[in-house]
Order: C-alpha cells, then sequence, then structure tokens
C-alpha cells in the first residue's frame, strides 16, 4: 500500500504485517477517507515477563491529514480493540 510504502522507516517485509494482522487484528486499523487510505495503525499486546506489554510497529498519517486528530483516532481504536479483549488497561 502506497501509504505505508512511502512511510516505512522500518524494512518490515508483508509477511510480518500479516503476522501482527493475525495474531492481534483488533489493534490493527485502517482509516479511510473515501477509497483513499489516510491512516494506520499496526501494534500488539502480549505478556512480556509476567506484565502486559504493547508495542506500535507503525503508526502511521497521509501528510494532508496531519494535525486533524487522525492519530489520536488510530491510537482510540487500538486502545478500545485491547480493552474489548477483557486485557487489565494497566500493568
Amino acid at each position: 500500500m502506497d501509504l505505508i510504502d512511502r512511510s516505512l522507516s522500518e524494512p518490515y517485509s508483508v509477511f510480518t504485517y500479516r503476522y501482527f494482522l493475525h495474531q492481534w487484528p483488533h489493534l490493527c486499523y485502517l482509516a479511510f477517507d473515501g477509497s483513499k487510505a489516510i491512516g494506520v495503525i499496526v501494534a500488539k499486546m502480549d505478556d512480556h515477563r509476567g506484565h502486559l506489554r504493547g508495542y506500535i510497529a507503525k503508526l502511521v498519517v497521509d501528510n494532508t491529514y496531519r494535525g486533524k486528530g487522525l492519530r489520536e483516532h488510530c491510537l482510540a481504536h487500538a486502545a478500545a480493540g485491547r480493552a474489548a479483549t477483557g486485557l487489565p488497561t494497566s500493568t
């Protein structure tokens, strides 16, 4: 996808994104304006040494949509996805 390709800071392969999407689909979201992808968050949450740990692999907002709260909106969706799993909200 062009949005992700333009902003790659780490050379993740498509297989890495598939891994996140298959393991934590409730923490991965794609935002659209019509048919144009304008934002994406790819994240995970799992147990690490007895504590929950979150990791954001990718958080991208199209340049023309920056400063309009889309980043916070993507983060809120991921947080809601985490809450929907019944996982504690704090570690």
